[in-house]
């Protein structure tokens, strides 16, 4: 399945979707955002998906907010239709991204701008070229925040870098984004697409009820107290006991255990 300003493919039990505006710098058009919600949405209802990744087509991940569609032809609305806009885009976007069963895997090839590297930090896991940059420049134009930046940076970076970032608006590189959290790995340009296929596939070979209920328990976890945690993972944990995944990767170890101990005998 592809979308205007999307490419989608799934090649074993990743789901790849792609930024398809190389000309524009995978700037957000009018629709991408929608188109984008729908992907994942499709990515998440499909069984045979375990993994999704998501990426840019391109010298860039994504460069935020498309100029002609965000700032010239917008300009005619009012407050009340851009924060049904938002509701409709973004918040829809970081909420499916976020509530989703299966781990999402952002390869950022490239600049990561504004919305662009909120939707990065909404993945569960980033990848980084060393060429990739990060930039967050809504106070520069006079905007707050979207994509739930506000409650997710913070929470990867801690509030006072977080707040430098988005009061300043500078540009970090890769290095940079890895020494503050903001992403897992930096990995050389040529060898991005690679590691993060490596990545997802390792990640599709793992019990998949048990990587969405840790990616809920997480998420989760930080917007509540201890006691409700607790609760949660006694919860989650007696369903994982219960479960096939569990009882089929319990006999898998009890196999590489039998194998091993028949090698040393």
């Amino acid at each position: 399945m592809s979308s205007q300003d999307l490419r989608c493919a799934t090649r074993g039990a990743v789901a790849f979707i792609t930024f398809d505006r190389p000309e524009r710098r995978n700037a957000l058009g009018d629709t991408t955002t929608r188109q984008l919600v729908d992907a994942l949405q499709a990515a998440g209802a499909d069984p045979a998906v375990r993994v999704v990744v998501l990426s840019g087509r391109g010298e860039a991940f994504c460069a935020g907010g498309d100029f002609e569609d965000t700032f010239e032809r917008g300009a005619g609305r009012s407050a009340a239709e851009w924060s049904e806009r938002i509701r409709q885009g973004p918040n829809a976007c970081v909420r499916t991204l976020l509530s989703m069963d299966k781990p999402v895997v952002a390869c950022v090839n490239g600049a990561a701008v504004g919305g662009g590297a909120t939707i990065a930090l909404a993945c569960d896991l980033r990848l980084a070229s060393d060429r990739a940059r990060f930039r967050f420049p809504f106070s520069r134009i006079g905007l707050t925040p979207e994509f739930g930046c506000s409650h997710l940076l913070p929470r990867a970076v801690g509030t006072a870098r977080a707040l430098e970032l988005l009061l300043l608006g500078d540009t970090i590189d890769a290095q940079e984004a890895f020494r503050i959290g903001l992403v897992n790995r930096v990995v050389p340009h040529d060898e991005l697409a690679e590691a993060t296929t490596a990545l997802a596939e390792r990640l599709a070979e793992l019990p998949a009820q048990a990587l969405g209920r840790i990616k809920g328990l997480v998420h989760r976890a930080q917007s509540t107290d201890l006691d409700t945690t607790l609760e949660l993972e006694a919860r989650a944990l007696g369903e994982a006991f219960t479960s096939a995944d569990h009882r089929a990767a319990v006999a898998e170890f009890a196999e590489r255990r039998r194998q091993r101990a028949a090698g040393r005998s």
